[in-house]
């Protein structure tokens, strides 16, 4: 959707610039042409002062230069400015030459300086009134201010210690610099003192009485160093927060970039993922695309990154009502309707899949619908059982009788010799999947991985509802592990791993090390300036039904390979040599559940998966 007032922002500053560079012509013309009325300079140079006005016009809109608003304008801005008007000045003086035009060497030269003086002076102007006109009339005491000491001497630091000294409504004053570099030890950047390596932040936070820590965006540094940073900033009992993004950082964001709270997140972030985009890109342009689950955590990710790929179409099918609305109102704001569909419906009901797939012939299928929290399905067993594999069933089948090119199952690692209902219904979709693979052109295959942050019901939610509640945070064990990635990430590599697929393969998404979920616990309490077992405790609560210690990423009987692609695995199984045990093993479990004899339908899972060791009441 298209910003009326940022287009009326950027006309009203293009109209500025080309009514400043017309004037600043014509006072050179005059400069030069002594005693020649204006309308006389006109008819006279009418071609020389369209062609300037417009040469600038058109290298300011080329090189983006009315992108930033100007209340954020920052040297980058100035120097893309700067530059915009040097190729059009130096293209102006090749067109005059061409046209037989000779101006002298000093009036080109003042119609340069001038322009690009009086074009930078009225930017100038705008961006001290937004930057310091606000703080003239609000004195702050030194008093009030709080003392910030600065992890990061490069370009950020420096440009974040302008930034404070000059918002004053910020009441932060910069009072020192940490850095790692031997080379700025103990010298002084912007006035401040480098006092040494991260090492000594507890001790420069006492020296300098700090009240707060600025860690600058450090790209291309491992998971492990930002935890140590942080874990030191704890140390010094001050308020720990970020200046722009942990994972990636560039120039041109500077004068975007905020200070904010430093999130599990950012103390989670691996290596940055650098995905084959031609390959998705090819996979999902001009296609139809039906996502099952679309307005969970991943599937909702899921339709935005498939948007941004250039999908002729995408329908968002789900059971829950309010999320479909919630997704339906943000696509509505940035997309033509024509572009997607909500549909309401149950991936249990064959006849309402059946119905959407033949309105829509959609080209690829995501199915991420899945019940998927271990205790409650432990719980309700049976929702598991009808959801998870008879759901899959029903869309993988009618993915093949309508004639979807490709199918991407979202898995779990809680499918590796699985301990709870939940991983074992899963497992048995991936098989479902397999023997799809053989009755169709329809391309199957699977994507496992393990937890992702900020997702429905996850524990990084959890934790934060109960530091809000004042405590305690529930931990199982001590000992319990788990991988995570963001949600943004898994869904990138879903969508590659999906673009690799050739037929019957369970790819494996690399989660990097595990995490233990105490030291989870611990780490958020601190990022909200608590501290452990003094403000908030913590609480272990012993493993729950069907809950393992450690979570697997394949079979025994399973080989991991690598793939082309950066963090993606693939395994091979022992699959299509058990093909038709396997597919008399879920004869008779589809048997069992169409006749709704659950109890001989559990045991019969046990048959498909014999490393599935778990005894509940259905």
């Amino acid at each position: 959707m298209v910003d009326s007032k940022d287009v009326l922002r950027k006309a009203a500053t293009f109209l500025a610039d080309i009514a400043i560079l017309f004037c600043v012509m014509l006072v050179n013309l005059a400069a030069d042409n002594a005693g020649s009325g204006l309308s006389a300079l006109l008819d006279r140079y009418r071609l020389v002062v369209a062609l300037y006005v417009t040469l600038c016009g058109l290298m300011l809109l080329m090189f983006k230069c009315y992108d930033d608003p100007l209340r954020d304008y920052s040297l980058f801005s100035a120097s893309k400015a700067a530059g915009a008007m040097f190729v059009a000045f130096v293209l102006f003086v090749v067109l005059l030459s061409i046209i037989g035009q000779r101006p002298t060497a000093l009036f080109l030269t003042n119609l340069f300086i001038y322009s690009v003086v009086f074009c930078g002076t009225y930017r100038l102007l705008i961006v001290s009134v937004y930057r310091i006109g606000p703080n003239f009339f609000r004195p702050v005491s030194k008093g009030d201010m709080q003392r910030v000491i600065i992890f990061g001497a490069g370009d950020a630091g420096k440009y974040l210690v302008d930034m404070l000294n000059q918002d004053r409504c910020k009441r932060m004053k910069p009072v020192a610099f940490i850095d790692d570099n031997p080379r700025l030890d103990r010298k002084k950047v912007k006035g401040l003192l480098v006092v040494g390596p991260r090492e000594l932040i507890p001790y420069a936070a006492k020296k300098y009485k700090a009240d707060i820590i600025i860690i600058i965006a450090i790209p291309f540094v491992s998971n492990s160093t930002i935890r140590e940073i942080f874990n030191l900033c704890c140390q010094s009992n001050c308020q720990v927060r970020r200046f722009g993004n942990m994972s990636s950082f560039t120039s041109e964001g500077l004068a975007k970039s905020t200070i904010n709270e430093v999130r599990v997140e950012d103390l989670l972030q691996r290596d940055e993922v650098k995905l084959d985009l031609e390959s998705v890109k090819q996979m999902i342009w001009g296609k139809v695309v039906l996502v099952t689950g679309g307005a969970g955590s991943i599937g909702s990710e899921l339709c935005r990154q498939i948007m941004h790929y250039g999908a002729r179409q995408i329908i968002v099918f789900d059971f829950d009502e309010n999320g479909l609305f919630e997704i339906a109102g943000e696509f509505k704001r940035k997309y033509s309707e024509s572009l997607f569909i909500t549909c309401l419906g149950s991936i249990r009901d064959r006849e309402g899949l059946d119905s959407v797939f033949a309105k829509y012939r959609p080209h690829i299928v995501f199915h991420a619908a899945a019940h998927k929290h271990v205790p409650m399905m432990e719980s309700n067993p049976r929702e598991a059982i009808l959801n998870n594999i008879i759901g899959t069933q029903n869309v993988a089948e009618s993915a093949v009788e309508h004639g979807v090119k490709r199918f991407i199952q979202i898995s779990t690692d809680k499918a590796v010799n699985p301990s709870n209902i939940m991983g074992a219904t899963k497992r048995v979709a991936e098989l479902i999947i397999q023997q799809q693979q053989a009755r169709g052109r329809t391309v199957f295959a699977a994507v496992r991985f393990g937890n992702v942050l900020g997702s429905n019901g996850s524990v990084v939610s959890v934790f934060k509802r109960q530091i809000r509640e004042g405590g305690p945070l529930t931990v199982t064990d001590k000992e319990i592990t788990r991988y995570f990635m963001t949600i943004p990430e898994a869904v990138q590599l879903v969508l590659e791993a999906g673009s690799m697929a050739r037929g019957g393969e369970i790819f494996v998404l690399d989660m990097g090390e595990p995490v233990k979920i105490y030291d989870l616990a611990v780490t958020m309490i601190k990022l909200s300036g608590l501290e452990p077992e003094k403000d908030i405790k913590i609480e272990v609560t012993g493993l729950r039904p069907g809950e393992k210690l450690y979570e697997e990423i394949s079979l025994t009987e399973e080989t991991v390979t690598k793939t082309s692609k950066d963090k993606i695995f693939v395994l091979k199984s022992s699959f299509d040599s058990e093909r038709e045990e396997v597919e008399a093993s879920f004869f008779k479990l589809r048997e069992y559940i169409d006749n709704r004899d659950y109890a001989m339908a559990y045991k019969q899972i046990k048959v498909l998966i014999p490393s599935f060791d778990n005894n509940i009441a259905m």
